[in-house]
């Protein structure tokens, strides 16, 4: 059957006004018994034109690099169930705008959603082969690729592209039937039809991603009573359980916007800067055709930068073409790959994340490689690949494209499968950015010409300039001196994280209030003018009156997020009363001048107010109400004229009780000192001058980021600027 298939491959190459291509023969004979339903596309469109034809030709010769992890086998009971998850949008949501859609919360629907629920989890199991991984060229038939072909034609004339200006964008942002490696379960045509009311128009990009994200948000909330056991395929973008599953979101995503004709790509960074994990995203043109990212389905283009994507390391696209210039085809023949970059479906999209450069280092170690590689620190004091680099032996250098800025990369090689370093870590810093670069999110395009340096005895040249310094950018490493000793005076382990700033934002306006009737009026007692702190505060207020309920709640209706709260009075016999929680101290000198409070903590019993709200009174700083209010009945009136409470965080600042060691970097990470911490902060005397320093919590918590102590206060690593 083979030799049959094969031969028609050379009859039809040698008729066929286009010839076949190196790789698409191979993809053919690769394809075995199923050579014939690739020949059948290609016959379909081999008189339909150019575009067609190339598109065709592109999907199959690309097919080998391609599978399934897993083959999702989807019971028409579960479309039914969808299908009806849809009707009830249309039918809750008719006639409402898209801002009222995002607000309404309508109980009325919650004994529906709960029947909702009863009845998907009475559904029959899905069907799950596991780790399937066969190639599309053996598993993909003609029904279904001609399927997905014609309906990206239908985007190209859509739009009028043309082949010389638009088949490459086309051939990655629309063509291709799949993303990674998810279950393909259901035709283009038939992901088109579930949406094409809800996105099928000429309204902007923008809009369509907003009625898309609107439309999941509900559709989640009309399932929350669902649990399913295992995935779903396309149908995971409806149920809360998958939600943060950020791959699978991005997969479906992708594949539900390319059938409705939004170009989209999937892209991703394999570590954040500032913690050890990876995020996947879409990308799409703005209307000044400016590719921007957005995580889907929950925001919209460049929605969620400022909060979480600018903050990635180094950014590749998954493509479906292959790409010649990846360690897949760079490497020797028996030279170790990362995982991670051992594929051939990646594109270094850094350049459109950050300022980035061409960096070359002088080769300082004897190796054969062609390739190394740039990684990352992580804090279980591993490294982590997150780029490559080219060794040109001829010139003595090896050469790193697409280096961002201010970013610490360890230059790593491979023997076998054993990492060394090649060299010391290092920093492209700069304070304000190079006018020579361009910024983030402002180009296509990588220049013809990027910023290009060489290492010159420790100092950045233009490689091309006749060793010209670089004036605007430093080359730093991590330097240590051992006879020279430092005191380091540490609050934190690990910054404020942006979200948890965010809701402390939200407090602004939040009040307290109180009252001698649950559901009566209640007076306001004090309004909160600031941010709050993410640690334990104290606020006081004239109230001259005694209440039996006392409640805390937003200005807006957002949740409270509030991890712990005290009312605080004079003592009553009447009410069970106990010693406040200490407010922090966070140096010696205020540990000396502390005075002890006069007043106590007030216990009652919480307001049901939403779920879980004895969460704000159980003494754990780590768990939060997320109810939009508080409150606490007294059962008898109390007078009371201080509330101390904490504001939801991530418990990263230093915490009495728990031990912590710092290191710091001197070739290798090097232990100073373990301390006992007795109160929010500790002092660390006789510490090596150093670059960088790490603390780490060995009682509880994994969140840690390197810091560099500079004039007595922690710069954290890619998060504080302007320290150097």
């Amino acid at each position: 059957m083979k030799n049959t298939c094969f031969g028609m491959i050379i009859v039809f190459a040698l008729t066929a006004c286009n010839p076949y291509s190196p790789e698409l023969k191979e993809a053919l004979e690769l394809a075995g018994n199923n050579c014939f339903e690739l020949e059948a596309v290609l016959n379909h469109f081999k008189d339909r034109g150019k575009v067609p034809y190339k598109s065709a030709c592109f999907l199959i010769a690309n097919m080998r690099y391609h599978e399934s992890k897993d083959k999702i086998l989807i019971d028409s009971l579960y479309s039914s169930y969808f299908a009806h998850t849809d009707s009830l949008y249309k039918v809750m949501f008719s006639g409402m705008s898209l801002y009222e859609q995002r607000q309404y919360k309508g109980r009325e629907y919650d004994s529906l959603r709960q029947t909702l629920g009863d009845n998907f989890n009475t559904l029959p199991n899905l069907e799950i082969k596991s780790e399937v991984y066969i190639s599309d060229l053996q598993t993909i038939h003609a029904d279904f690729l001609i399927d997905n072909i014609e309906e990206a034609l239908r985007v190209w004339e859509a739009n009028g592209y043309t082949f010389e200006k638009d088949f490459d964008f086309f051939k990655e942002f629309i063509l291709p039937y799949r993303v990674t490696n998810e279950s393909l379960a259901h035709k283009r045509s038939e992901i088109r039809k579930m949406y094409e009311t809800l996105l099928m128009d000429t309204v902007s990009i923008s809009t369509k991603l907003e009625r898309y994200k609107v439309y999941v948000d509900k559709c989640r909330w009309i399932n929350q009573y669902i649990k399913p056991k295992g995935h779903l395929g396309l149908y995971d973008l409806f149920v809360p359980k998958f939600k943060m599953d950020c791959h699978n979101m991005t997969n479906w995503s992708c594949n539900v916007l390319r059938a409705c004709g939004v170009p989209t790509v999937y892209e991703y960074t394999p570590k954040w800067t500032d913690r050890d994990k990876r995020h996947f995203w879409c990308v799409s043109p703005d209307t000044t055709s400016i590719l921007q990212p957005y995580t889907a389905p929950d925001n919209n283009l460049r929605e969620d930068w400022e909060s979480d994507i600018k903050y990635a390391g180094k950014v590749y696209r998954k493509t479906f073409g292959a790409q010649k210039d990846t360690p897949y085809f760079l490497a020797g023949e028996d030279e170790f790959i990362p995982e991670e970059f051992n594929t051939p479906l990646i594109s270094d999209q850094t350049f459109r994340y950050h300022q980035t450069v061409t960096l070359r280092l002088p080769i300082e170690m004897n190796m054969t490689n062609k390739l190394v590689y740039l990684a990352m620190f992580t804090v279980d004091n591993q490294l982590i690949p997150v780029g490559w680099g080219n060794v040109e032996y001829s010139k003595g250098e090896i050469v790193f494209k697409q280096v961002p800025l201010n970013i610490l990369f360890f230059p790593v090689c491979y023997d076998d499968d054993k990492m060394l370093s090649i060299s010391e870590p290092f920093i492209i810093h700069s304070v304000c950015g190079s006018d020579n670069i361009p910024h983030p999110l402002t180009t296509n395009e990588l220049p013809k010409n990027p910023v290009d340096v060489s290492v010159l005895d420790g100092h950045l040249v233009f490689t091309h300039k006749q060793n010209e310094k670089v004036s605007d950018l430093k080359y730093l490493t991590l330097t240590c001196d051992t006879s020279q000793k430092v005191q380091l005076h540490l609050l934190r382990k690990y910054p404020e994280k942006r979200r948890m700033r965010s809701f402390h934002e939200k407090l602004n306006g939040a009040c307290l209030l109180g009252s001698n009737q649950e559901k009566g009026n209640y007076d306001t007692l004090y309004i909160i003018e600031k941010t709050p702190v993410p640690y334990l505060q104290e606020i006081t207020f004239e109230n001259y009156k005694k209440y039996r309920y006392y409640r805390f709640c937003t200005s807006n209706g957002e949740p409270i997020n509030i991890a712990h709260m005290e009312f605080l009075g004079n003592k009553s016999p009447n009410h069970s009363c106990t010693l406040p929680t200490p407010l922090p101290y966070f140096s010696e000198a205020e540990v000396t001048l502390q005075k002890k409070c006069s007043l106590y903590r007030i216990n009652g019993i919480p307001i049901r107010t939403g779920s879980k709200p004895e969460y704000a009174f159980d003494n754990d700083f780590n768990t939060y109400v997320g109810a939009s209010s508080i409150g606490m009945d007294f059962k008898t009136p109390i007078q009371i004229t201080n509330v101390r409470f904490i504001p939801r965080n991530a418990n990263n600042m230093i915490v009495p009780g728990n031990s912590y060691m710092l290191l710091y970097y001197d070739g290798e990470w090097k232990e100073h000192q373990i301390l006992y911490a007795e109160h929010h902060f500790l002092d660390f005397k006789n510490v090596p001058v150093a670059t960088l320093y790490w603390l780490k919590n060995l009682t509880e918590g994994r969140e840690e980021l390197p810091f560099f102590y500079i004039n007595g206060k922690q710069y954290f690593l890619h998060v504080d600027k302007g320290y150097l």
